[in-house]
């Protein structure tokens, strides 16, 4: 599996998901995600950046909670039940896109890529996506998100 992030309109860390890390849970996803995650920030240290996660249920384990607080990762508390203000689903979208233009071949024998060449198409379609098409997401979350905050959750225009 790929992880990918996206920090302040742009491409932030990822990470290929190995089968040998097993399933995600909260310690696993401690020691392989929130580690880069708080090495990015280390990095980052003058930002106001903000780490933001969808809602899989290891995300919001107390576990997990006071691995973000002990690793002092600010996070945004995402409303439940919004699959739509996470930016991430947009940008496989259009990776999905990208390879089936870029690797066509592929699409008709995928079980003849081998793992090498699978984590290379994925990693170029990662790169590919152009900074304008991720602010411009990172931009409409931001509107997104205060209408969904504003209609305390409910339905709004988007």
């Amino acid at each position: 599996m790929f992880w990918g992030s996206i920090v302040d309109g742009k491409k932030g860390p990822s990470l290929f998901w190995e089968k040998e890390y097993g399933s995600i849970n909260s310690t696993r996803y401690d020691l392989k995600v929130l580690l880069i995650i708080e090495q990015f920030f280390r990095d980052h240290l003058l930002s106001r950046y903000r780490f933001w996660q969808d809602n899989a249920s290891s995300y919001h384990l107390y576990e997990t909670k006071l691995n973000l607080l002990l690793r002092h990762i600010p996070i945004i508390q995402a409303p439940r039940y919004s699959p739509d203000l996470n930016l991430i689903e947009h940008m496989w979208n259009w990776m999905k896109n990208w390879i089936e233009e870029h690797y066509w071949e592929a699409r008709y024998q995928p079980d003849k890529i081998r793992l090498d060449q699978l984590r290379k198409i994925i990693q170029d379609a990662w790169d590919a996506v152009p900074d304008e098409y991720i602010q411009g997401l990172y931009n409409s979350w931001w509107r997104r998100y205060e209408a969904i905050k504003e209609a305390h959750s409910g339905p709004t225009k988007y």
